[in-house]
């Protein structure tokens, strides 16, 4: 298939790196080819792609983002990015070029934005208002954009979570690094992320980590922390050093994997023992949906809502975290999580409302279903 007989196009990632927005566009693209959907995805963050489904366009993605609004072939446009530039681009296209543009809200970007700058909400309302549709993956996104003057109409709610085939979770792609720090540790707690800030703190609360090992060594001394980041350059190293540095003070260096290789995160999840996800802020973090669709135990931040069956803790309060965790430990587990397993039917319904919601729009049939398109 060449592009320019694509009907939609997604702008947005693919991996490498294994962030929640490059792994959704590689489980999406099968998805809606599936339904007869031709698509084709711009992959921004890096030069993977095969020239015909999968476009590379990160070495100048700004050049190629404005040449793109006035040359775009295809009638329907997938924002999967948090730049407001990006968005800006998309409405532009909507407005001078009659194109369908649905944007996927995903972080704390836009609520930030209204809180704190005046331009930034002016401009994310001018954007997110010239959209045919805008899927937020919380309700706290969804109100956001209902704050801007988006009609509810056009508002959807569903979670970024889509299912991982059995080829994701096999256990040929776990990382080598993680395969020798496995066998030597009991209990497994894994978490992901990268290098991060909100506010001055820590985003991913990776700091929280090296406590939680500190105080979890002395009644399981050999516990396990392994931390897979989908995201790592040069700049920084500088934190991580800090971070073993301070492992190692409190001799627990041996209990930590912070594995920068990258590579998918879901078979590192099947083999866990819990999962963890000490965020200062989020969206919907897909990983706490894999973990709790392949019934691994996952314990989260308060910071923002999270799925049911998700083990909640104060966010930023360490005490509260080690609690949590430790009661998580102490439950017998229902069974191996080792295997992908069918979607609960909530899932099942959310992901077939979302996937009809891109295939209408798609299908030139998009006023019919802008009438909810899934709950997370």
């Amino acid at each position: 298939m060449q592009p320019d007989a694509a009907r939609l196009a997604i702008l947005g990632s693919y991996p490498p790196p294994y962030g929640g927005v490059s792994m959704h566009v590689m489980r999406l693209c099968p998805l809606l080819e599936r339904r007869g959907i031709r698509v084709v995805a711009y992959n921004a963050t890096s030069d993977v792609g095969d020239g015909r489904i999968i476009i590379p366009v990160y070495r100048h993605r700004g050049r190629w983002l404005l040449r793109y609004l006035f040359t775009a072939r295809e009638p329907v446009i997938y924002i999967l990015s948090d730049r407001l530039i990006v968005w800006l681009i998309g409405a532009m296209m909507a407005s001078w070029r009659g194109k369908r543009v649905l944007l996927r809200l995903r972080n704390a970007a836009l609520p930030d934005w209204i809180a704190q700058s005046r331009w930034r909400r002016w401009l994310a309302g001018v954007a997110l208002r010239r959209m045919t549709a805008v899927v937020c993956v919380s309700r706290r996104l969804a109100d956001a954009a209902a704050t801007l003057g988006v009609e509810p109409r056009r508002i959807h709610q569903s979670a970024g979570f889509l299912p991982p085939t059995a080829e994701e979770v096999d256990a040929a792609n776990l990382p080598q690094a993680f395969k020798e720090f496995a066998q030597c540790h009991e209990p497994l707690i894994v978490a992901n992320g990268k290098v991060d800030w909100y506010q001055g703190q820590d985003l991913y609360g990776f700091d929280q980590l090296v406590s939680l090992a500190a105080r979890l060594k002395p009644d399981y001394p050999n516990v396990g922390i392994a931390v897979s980041f989908w995201n790592h350059c040069e700049e920084d190293a500088a934190y991580l050093n800090r971070l073993i540095q301070r492992a190692e003070q409190e001799g627990v260096r041996d209990n930590l994997l912070f594995n920068t290789e990258g590579g998918f995160f879901v078979p590192v999840i099947a083999r866990a023992d819990l999962f963890v996800r000490p965020t200062r802020t989020d969206g919907d973090a897909n990983s706490i949906r894999e973990a709790l669709h392949l019934k691994v135990p996952a314990v989260a931040s308060d910071a923002v809502e999270r799925p049911a069956g998700t083990i909640l803790f104060r966010t930023g309060d360490v005490d509260d975290f080690e609690a949590r965790v430790r009661s998580a430990l102490s439950r017998e587990r229902t069974s191996g999580a080792q295997e992908c397993r069918p979607l609960s039917d909530e899932d099942s319904t959310r992901v077939d409302n979302y996937l009809s919601l891109l295939a209408a729009v798609a299908d030139d049939r998009h006023e019919a279903p802008l009438h909810g398109a899934g709950d997370s």
